[in-house]
C-alpha cells in the first residue's frame, strides 16, 4: 500500500496541478497535486504538508482551508492512501518544484479528464466544499459561501448523468443556508442562464465564480473611492476589509461579541500599516459621539427589496448611534446580496457563547438584525452606489432567475 500526502492549493476558483516528469520513479507523466510519500500517520501527514506549501511558495502566512479523511483508491493492483489537506493562497507565485515539469493553475474539474495519479478527484472531493460542509460553516461570510456553492455546481455539474441531478443539488444548496439570498442569487443565475445540461451548468458556474470575485472586489473599490476617513465598522466582512485597505484611512472597529470577529478584521487591516483601533461594541457608539468619524462602512447579508439591511447583530445599534451623531452609514456589497423578497430569517447563535453557568437564564444571542433603510446613506456596489429604486430593481431580476426551480421540480417527479 502506497501512502500519500496530497496537497491542493487553491486560488480564486482554481487549484494547482503539477505534471510529474518522464522520469519520475512513479507515474510518470501523470497529473498530481503537491505530493510526498507519508508514513501513514494523519498528524505527521498535516506537519508534511505545510512543508510542502512553504516549499512551493515561499510563504509560511497559508491558510489551511480543509484537511480531509484519507481516501483510498486501488490502480493496477495498488492501493493507494491519500491524506489531503486544501490551502488557500493570496498569490499564484511558486518556487521551483523538484521533480515536476510542468505547473498550472486551472479548474479542479480539469482532473477529471486528465490522467492524473490514481485517486487524485477522490481525495480533492474529500476537501473540497459540499453542501454539508456549506449548512454547517460558521466561519465564512455569506459572499464566500455563496462561491463555495457556485464551485459545488462545477464540480457536480462535471461528473453529473443528467440536469435533474444538478437541479437536485442546487436545491440542496439553497437549503444548507436559506437566510444568505447571495448563495440562492447565485446559485439561481447560473441554473436559469444554461442550457439543461451538466456541461452547460459547468460551464456557467465557472464564469459565476470568476464574476462573484470580482464583483466584492469592485465594490470595495467603490467604497473606496467613495469615502474618507476615519471610519467606523463592526465584525467581519471581506469587502469592508478591501475597502478598508483600499482606503488607507485610520479606522475604529467594535470587536462583535460572542465571538469576536471584529478581531479578525482588525488584524487583517493592521498587518497592512493602516491606523486600527478596536473597542467593544458597547463602547463604540459613544465614540461616535465624541470622535471624527467621517462615516461608518458595514457590510451586509442581505439587502432585502424594502431598502432594509440584515446584518451582524450590533449594525443596528451602531447605525441609529451614527445617525444621532450625524455620521452617514454606508453599507459595501455586491449586488448579489439584495434578496427577492421582503424575508427575513433570524437566527440564534449558542447559549453558551453568551452564558454558560447554572443559574435558570434565558439566553438572547441572535447573529443578525435588521436595520432600518432610512439610517442607510448608500448601498455601494460593483455598479457604484444603489438606491432605493435601484434595490427594488434588482430584486426583481432575481426573482426573474427562480424560473428553473418549476422545472427542476418537475424533473424531479
Amino acid at each position: 500500500m502506497t501512502h500519500v500526502v496530497t496537497t491542493f492549493l487553491k486560488h480564486r476558483g482554481s487549484v494547482l496541478l503539477t505534471r510529474r516528469g518522464p522520469d519520475a520513479e512513479t507515474n510518470p507523466g501523470r497529473w498530481d497535486a503537491l505530493s510526498a510519500p507519508s508514513a501513514g500517520d494523519s498528524e505527521a501527514a498535516a506537519t508534511e504538508a505545510r512543508r510542502l506549501v512553504r516549499e512551493a511558495t515561499g510563504r509560511r502566512d497559508v491558510t489551511l482551508a480543509h484537511a480531509g479523511e484519507s481516501v483510498s483508491v486501488t490502480h493496477d493492483g495498488e492501493t493507494w492512501t491519500h491524506y489531503p489537506f486544501r490551502f488557500d493562497v493570496s498569490s499564484r507565485d511558486l518556487d521551483d518544484l523538484p521533480a515536476v515539469e510542468t505547473t498550472e493553475w486551472t479548474t479542479p474539474t480539469a482532473m477529471v479528464n486528465r490522467e492524473t495519479v490514481p485517486g487524485l478527484w477522490a481525495a480533492y472531493q474529500q476537501v473540497a466544499p459540499s453542501p454539508t460542509t456549506i449548512a454547517e460553516d460558521t466561519a465564512h461570510g455569506s459572499a464566500a459561501l455563496s462561491i463555495h456553492a457556485l464551485e459545488v455546481l462545477r464540480d457536480r455539474a462535471a461528473v453529473a448523468d443528467n440536469w435533474r441531478e444538478i437541479a437536485d443539488v442546487a436545491t440542496e444548496l439553497q437549503d444548507a443556508q436559506p437566510s444568505m439570498a447571495v448563495l440562492a442569487n447565485r446559485v439561481n443565475r447560473v441554473l436559469s442562464g444554461a442550457d439543461r445540461t451538466p456541461e452547460a451548468v459547468h460551464d456557467r458556474a465557472i464564469e459565476a465564480i470568476e464574476t462573484a470575485l470580482t464583483a466584492d472586489s469592485e465594490a470595495a473599490e467603490t467604497a473606496a473611492a467613495r469615502l474618507s476617513g476615519p471610519v467606523a465598522t463592526l465584525s467581519w466582512s471581506g469587502t469592508v476589509k478591501d475597502a478598508l485597505i483600499d482606503l488607507g484611512e485610520p479606522v475604529t472597529i467594535a470587536e462583535s461579541r460572542p465571538d469576536r470577529e471584529g478581531i479578525d478584521l482588525a488584524e487583517a487591516v493592521a498587518d497592512t500599516g493602516i491606523d486600527v483601533t478596536v473597542t467593544t461594541d458597547a463602547a463604540l457608539p459613544s465614540l461616535l459621539a465624541t470622535e471624527p468619524f467621517e462615516a461608518v462602512l458595514v457590510g451586509a447579508d442581505t439587502i432585502l427589496p424594502t431598502g432594509d439591511v440584515v446584518n451582524k447583530a450590533g449594525t443596528r445599534g451602531l447605525a441609529l448611534a451614527a445617525n444621532a451623531a450625524d455620521v452617514p452609514v454606508y453599507v459595501v456589497t455586491a449586488r448579489d446580496k439584495v434578496s427577492k423578497d421582503d424575508t427575513f430569517h433570524p437566527e440564534d447563535g449558542p447559549a453558551a457563547s453568551i452564558y454558560d453557568g447554572d443559574s435558570d437564564i434565558s439566553v438572547a444571542n441572535p447573529c443578525f438584525d435588521l436595520t432600518p433603510g432610512e439610517l442607510i446613506e448608500g448601498v455601494l456596489t460593483e455598479d457604484g452606489l444603489l438606491d432605493q429604486r435601484g434595490i427594488e430593481v434588482v430584486a426583481a431580476q432575481h426573482r426573474s432567475n427562480t424560473d428553473w426551480l418549476e422545472a427542476g421540480s418537475t424533473a424531479s417527479h
